[in-house]
């Protein structure tokens, strides 16, 4: 058997592999053309400020941090590689600024740049973009990577961009202290932290949490910690990997957990209730549920882009009361059960789908978890620190404490060792003259 080769086609195969080769080298000049171009101006001239040095050296200095970088990351390769993928983002961003500055091709560059930003951009100094369009916020890359959560102090503070000791604190002793100033009140306290989104790895930006093993180790250690404290902690993680698309628990575009993930949220804080004999089934008549779709737009797309048009499709249960034809609302429900209230205290994970500049009202945590438990449920919120603000921030009404059953504190886990205002425990002579 014969064959023959039509010289067209062998003609267009040839150009098409000439254009794909020229596109690579047009792409790659276009690239490392300023810099180089920018090298050789600075050898010749003795160095942008006349030191003699190339701006282009100073990522020596990146690289030699990276064997430091590795002693720091205690033993596991993704924490590895989360930190020296922080430190050579840094030194880029520093050489970048220092190339903007410095360089005789910044104004005809210029033009240049943002077209490659907005053709080959994947992500910012706060938000890393993964495959499929998931986005994930840095400072949560760096919680991850931060080794043991009680010995976080002193390392880069993530809102200075410099070592900040002074306001990076051991978060256990302000925890235990919060339990104990609960207890004396009669009111139970369950920590809830809300696990990191590349910790369950949509996107497969972490290829060890896609087979079902925890990255978050040293979160995992100072959750044990806090157990043999005394603290009764609420570990969402294991049965977040169990689901069977525990990407579907978050948002793709969003800090937040999904309408999915805010539901299987309550179902779990209600089992954990009863199971610890704090809180019952719900009674009488249940709620109405109305599944419906919204489009939102993420608050990282909008950290991404602040003009984007990006929207992203969530599925919401809104939940009303059959007999008034509302939403539970909030701390007026308390009024309808005999038992002292529940208090789900902490960042916008507790305002998510109930707050009018949160997406959605009457579908967030308090009305999912108000399907299953008998018991009104009060909300307490403070945006970007459930940690320390919404803590002290309950402090502060003592009497609003006492009337209480149980307080569900729910915020992001990476608070543990991002929080800008670090762990203060409180002076408990002020809560006391609260009193």
């Amino acid at each position: 058997m014969t064959g023959t080769v039509d010289e067209s086609d062998r003609g267009s195969g040839e150009s098409g592999v000439l254009s794909r080769w020229l596109a690579m080298v047009g792409f790659l000049l276009a690239v490392a053309g300023v810099p180089l171009l920018q090298l050789i101006v600075d050898v010749h001239a003795g160095g942008p400020t006349g030191d003699g040095v190339p701006q282009l050296a100073g990522l020596g200095a990146v690289l030699q941090a990276v064997p430091e970088t590795y002693r720091q990351s205690e033993g596991t390769m993704t924490e590895w590689m989360l930190l020296v993928n922080q430190e050579l983002q840094t030194g880029l961003q520093d050489y970048e600024a220092g190339l903007s500055e410095f360089t005789w091709l910044r104004r005809p560059a210029r033009p240049l740049q943002q077209v490659l930003n907005a053709g080959f951009r994947r992500g910012s100094g706060q938000v890393l973009e993964a495959r499929g369009g998931w986005l994930f916020l840095m400072s949560e890359l760096q919680s991850l990577a931060a080794g043991g959560v009680r010995h976080f102090s002193g390392r880069r503070d993530p809102g200075a961009g410099g070592v900040a000791a002074e306001l990076v604190r051991d978060p256990l002793p302000a925890i235990v202290q919060f339990q104990r100033l609960l207890q004396q009140r009669g009111v139970e306290l369950l920590l809830v932290p809300i696990p990191a989104k590349a910790a369950v790895s949509p996107g497969g930006l972490l290829s060890v949490a896609s087979s079902g093993q925890r990255v978050d180790v040293r979160l995992r250690e100072f959750l044990m910690e806090l157990t043999a404290a005394g603290v009764q902690v609420v570990d969402l993680l294991p049965e977040f990997l169990r689901a069977a698309d525990p990407g579907s628990l978050y948002c793709r575009t969003d800090s937040h957990l999904s309408g999915t993930g805010i539901g299987r949220v309550a179902e779990i804080l209600a089992r954990e209730l009863r199971l610890r004999g704090l809180c019952g089934f719900r009674a009488g008549a249940p709620l109405q549920v109305e599944t419906r779709e919204v489009q939102i737009t993420g608050d990282l797309a909008r950290m991404l882009d602040p003009e984007t048009q990006r929207r992203e499709r969530l599925q919401l249960e809104f939940v009303t009361d059959p007999v008034t034809g509302a939403a539970p609302p909030g701390a007026a429900s308390s009024a309808a059960f005999p038992e002292p209230p529940l208090l789900l205290l902490g960042d916008s994970h507790v305002l998510v789908y109930d707050a009018d500049d949160l997406h959605a009202v009457g579908a967030g945590l308090p009305q999912q978890l108000a399907r299953s438990v008998d018991a009104g449920i009060e909300t307490l919120g403070v945006r970007g620190s459930g940690g320390t603000g919404a803590r002290r921030l309950a402090l502060q009404q003592p009497d609003r404490l006492s009337s209480l059953r149980v307080v569900l504190w729910c915020f992001a886990a990476r608070e543990f060792t991002e929080l800008p205002e670090g762990w203060p425990p409180v002076e408990e002579a002020d809560f006391r003259d609260a009193r």
